[in-house]
């Protein structure tokens, strides 16, 4: 049988009242497509014959979190920005088993149905460890891939599992501030999205680490970037896997910056200028 991942179909209904209101206050065009693990959702622009980009935002987030990456992306790139199945988006709300192939078939079916052969993929955190599993599993399809303070490539710092765990309230939810992400500066708006997101559904709760053989399936251009501070990804543990089986990635830790980055695009553009295929 399977399970929503919202708490309740009216906590689902709110959320997704609210992230409609605040999709609609974007210049960006919304479409859905049917595929076999159930409708996606997502935010496109950009001309059709640009080069084409896949956008996977982070846990506890959806395709409304990549504005800026969207207005930096879409005068060069036809931009996907799309909102992952099981997650707290407009896609289908039933998770598959994180532990199969699930996610890597359904990411190729979407880019069958849009008729993409190949795609540069960009993945945050959960969206991270999700670009890796498409691209370990379908190297072949994939351009290029960005990786920004993506998980799949070591462990969650046990300290941050801790406070989490410390932080959660009787209904299992744990509110998000910035004790528990060690980030401060974040627009009130911003957090206050990020609280209704948490409120309403269950996250994923552990995301395996890649193998070493198949993060040697990466034949594609790596860029990989994160943040020194990361309180919930190990990026130095990252940083070194990366370097060692994926010689030629890309590899920037920045200093005096956490798990949220502003300024990921200043490193993405570059690299797809650099690298990027026709």
């Amino acid at each position: 049988m399977k399970h929503s991942v919202f708490k309740s179909s009216t906590k689902r209904d709110k959320f997704r009242g609210y992230y409609s209101q605040v999709l609609s206050q974007f210049p960006f065009a919304q479409k859905y497509i049917d595929t076999k693990f159930g409708q996606t959702f997502m935010l496109t622009a950009g001309e059709d014959s640009k080069p084409p980009v896949i956008l996977l935002h982070g846990s506890c987030s959806n395709s409304a979190f990549w504005f800026p990456e969207i207005m930096a992306l879409s005068n060069t790139y036809r931009v996907y920005a799309v909102d992952i199945i099981g997650e707290a988006g407009n896609s289908e709300e039933y998770r598959p088993d994180i532990n199969s192939d699930a996610f890597a078939l359904w990411l190729k079916e979407v880019l069958d149905v849009l008729g993409l052969e190949k795609a540069i993929v960009i993945g945050n955190s959960l969206g991270g460890w999700m670009a890796l599993k498409f691209a370990t599993t379908y190297p072949e399809c994939v351009l290029k891939v960005c990786l920004l303070a993506s998980a799949g490539l070591a462990e969650i710092q046990p300290q941050f599992i801790s406070t989490v765990e410390q932080a959660q309230q009787d209904d299992g939810t744990a509110p998000v501030d910035s004790a528990i992400i060690g980030e401060h500066g974040i627009p009130r708006e911003v957090l206050a999205f990020m609280n209704l997101i948490v409120e309403s559904y269950n996250p994923i709760q552990h995301l395996p680490v890649f193998a070493d053989e198949q993060l040697q399936q990466l034949n594609m251009p790596v860029l990989f970037v994160c943040g020194e501070d990361d309180v919930i990804i190990d990026t130095g543990r990252s940083a070194q896997r990366l370097s060692r089986l994926v010689p030629s990635a890309e590899i920037h830790l920045l200093k005096n910056c956490g798990h949220v980055m502003t300024n990921s695009i200043e490193y993405i553009l570059p690299f797809l200028a650099k690298a990027r295929l026709s």
